[in-house]
């Protein structure tokens, strides 16, 4: 079978294909609206929940658990390169403030292919414990998704009690913060997008901070 020849022409001028991927937007703060590059037909999206943090230790043998990581969602849509789509990112659950992760959402404003929002739930903060030995992990945060298509939905993972691993949950974006490597330090905060936060390695202090939230949009003509 004869192999097709790439023109050399098309390659020195810098000639885009007309038809597959040709952008990706990566958004990392809430953003309304987004709008669409031109000539868009289908988007492929990912939506990222926000991580919670780590729970403190008050007392010797008083830690708190693991937060837990964001839900993920991943969805295929057919769209016109007109439509506009609103985007909440949630922030990172923070231990003595908003523990929890919240919610990251993606919902069409306007258009022609109206879609229903799809929300990435946030990992469910850890709180700091209240008597020993240790604290409970916090759960991971759940999808909302009834649009129809190819999509997956994955919920975050849970955080471990304070007697168990001490490094946060990871994402699909993000790596869990590390518990504190030296004494007496605060809890690991999350890398990237989603994750959770790492524990302390003494008292008092605080656990780690979740990730963000996230959300990308692959754009194909």
């Amino acid at each position: 079978m004869a192999l097709t020849k790439i023109e050399a022409s098309n390659i020195a001028s810098g000639a885009v294909a007309s038809s597959g991927f040709h952008n990706v937007q990566f958004i990392t703060t809430s953003t309304n609206p987004v709008t669409l590059t031109s000539g868009t037909t289908l988007i492929v999206i990912e939506v990222q929940g926000a991580g919670g943090c780590a729970g403190g230790s008050t007392a010797a043998g008083y830690f708190g658990g693991g937060g837990g990581a964001g839900a993920y969602a991943l969805q295929q849509l057919t769209v016109v390169d007109t439509d506009t789509w609103n985007v909440t990112i949630g922030a990172g659950g923070v231990d003595g403030a908003t523990r929890n992760g919240g919610d990251t959402l993606f919902a069409q404003a306007s258009g022609s292919s109206l879609g229903s929002t799809i929300t990435a739930g946030g990992g469910v903060g850890a709180s700091d414990p209240g008597a020993p030995p240790h604290g409970d992990g916090g759960a991971g945060g759940t999808v909302t998704n009834v649009n129809t298509g190819n999509k997956i939905s994955l919920a975050g993972g849970n955080g471990s009690w304070g007697g168990g691993p001490k490094n946060g949950v990871d994402s699909r974006w993000g790596w869990g913060g590390k518990v504190a490597s030296a004494a007496a330090s605060p809890g690991g905060d999350a890398t990237g997008y989603g994750a959770a936060g790492g524990e302390p390695n003494a008292y008092p202090q605080d656990g780690g901070d979740g990730g963000d939230g996230l959300v990308v949009i692959w754009e194909y003509k």
